[in-house]
């Protein structure tokens, strides 16, 4: 969890502590459990994309090569991608 879903989490559990039972009603959260899910497997993918695509910079592949992988054009790839690989040039 991000250092902001850590604080909510933790708001919500000290409130939770001091929540008189009675104000409380039964809510379906299923689907935003799966929404939060989704997220954090959408950073997931994210963190390996960007780690892949460093990788095909590292091995000299072009920027209209990774951008046709993507589905974009090259210049939506670099303009993208460009600064989290520019380290590894």
């Amino acid at each position: 969890m991000s250092g902001t879903r850590t604080d909510r989490a933790e708001a919500l559990e000290r409130w939770a502590d001091d929540v008189d039972s009675a104000d409380l009603k039964v809510a379906d959260t299923e689907v935003l459990r799966s929404i939060a899910e989704l997220v954090e497997q959408r950073n997931e993918v994210d963190e390996d994309l960007t780690e892949a695509i460093r990788s095909a910079r590292r091995s000299e592949h072009s920027w209209a090569e990774i951008g046709a992988m993507l589905g974009v054009s090259k210049q939506a790839a670099q303009r993208k991608y460009a600064k989290v690989t520019a380290s590894d040039s």
